[in-house]
């Protein structure tokens, strides 16, 4: 009777590990082609189901292994409802992260691959659980967020991103040469293979920004992919630096401005 408890014992073992593994699997049920922001937000979602059934693995294997044990479940399952009661009442943050994880997940603001910032922190989604949303810095930082403490979500991925650069110039600059340090830089963006395939839109001017008595400052502002926001950003002032210098024109230092 012992070696034949043991043997149900390894046999639920077994099962456990393969029902573990197969949760863990469960994100290759992504299909292929989906559009980015669906492929996300499924997911996500997967991520989410994953948590939920390893949780549920665990559960009926340590009822089945009581059951196997000759013990009682019924007054157990009783007293461990008063006690679910009892931490439920104590526990009220945790719900509400679970609850919270859920509604995130079925409402999709963010998915995981996406910039986002939150609580304070900002960084690239790693993982989502129904306890919390993990977030990778700049630095590396791997932040972990209870989902119910996240608040105002803003998400740095999504559709498109306007990145703007001032540019400080001499306050005798004519007009038409911020015209043509627009121009200058636009063309040289174009053919600029750091930015390829970042779906850049025209550069325009967004206007003056400042007005000193030895310059003002020019504000200009390009469209690109939100992923493509940071590197832009560089490349543009890069390049409207230049485009200054091509046309002799020395631009202010900030401090001057």
């Amino acid at each position: 009777m012992r070696l034949d408890l043991w043997l149900r014992l390894v046999l639920l073992l077994a099962l456990v590990g393969v029902a573990w593994w197969a949760a863990g699997k469960i994100h290759r049920l992504c299909p292929p082609g989906l559009d980015p922001e669906r492929a996300r937000r499924l997911e996500a979602l997967l991520s989410l189901g994953r948590s939920l059934l390893r949780a549920l693995v665990l559960a009926v294997a340590f009822l089945i292994a009581l059951d196997l044990f000759g013990l009682n479940l019924g007054p157990l399952l009783t007293g461990a409802g008063i006690v679910g009661v009892i931490l439920g009442l104590g526990a009220q943050s945790v719900i509400r992260d679970l609850i919270a994880g859920v509604v995130l997940v079925l409402e999709g603001p963010f998915g995981i691959g996406e910039v986002i910032h939150a609580a304070g922190v900002g960084g690239t989604v790693e993982r989502i659980t129904l306890r919390a949303t993990y977030l990778r810095d700049a630095d590396g930082t791997l932040h972990a967020i209870p989902n119910s403490m996240l608040g105002v979500i803003s998400n740095l991925s999504r559709d498109w991103a306007r990145v703007a650069a001032d540019l400080p110039l001499p306050r005798a600059t004519p007009w038409e040469h911020v015209e043509a340090i627009r121009s200058e830089a636009e063309a040289a963006m174009a053919q600029d293979e750091t930015l390829a395939g970042s779906g850049r839109g025209p550069l325009t001017i967004a206007g003056v920004e400042g007005i000193s008595e030895t310059a003002f400052v020019v504000r200009f502002e390009i469209p690109v992919h939100p992923a493509a926001r940071w590197t832009a950003a560089r490349r543009l002032r890069y390049h409207l630096i230049r485009a200054a210098r091509t046309l002799e024109i020395s631009p202010i230092h900030r401090q001057e401005a």
